[in-house]
């Protein structure tokens, strides 16, 4: 998978992930009362950290060692 494609997959399941909680909002109910919809957004979490991990990957593989300023510390446990 290359930058652009995973680019594009984070924003589809960013946008999934949200639609799920914003629906989760309107409704007032908690996502863990409803089965189906709970396991969709923790579907969609997990793939879009997935996603985001390998997006981390390929943004130090193109921009080297010592270009985050911000996002330092999120890649360190």
């Amino acid at each position: 998978m290359d930058l652009e494609e995973a680019l594009a997959k984070v924003v589809e399941l960013g946008r999934e992930e949200l639609s799920i909680v914003r629906k989760r909002a309107e409704e007032k109910t908690a996502a863990r009362d409803h089965g189906q919809d709970y396991d969709e957004m923790l579907r969609a979490a997990d793939q879009l950290d997935h996603h985001a991990h390998l997006l981390r990957r390929l943004h130090d593989g193109a921009y080297g060692p010592h270009w985050r300023h911000e996002s330092r510390q999120d890649g360190q446990h």
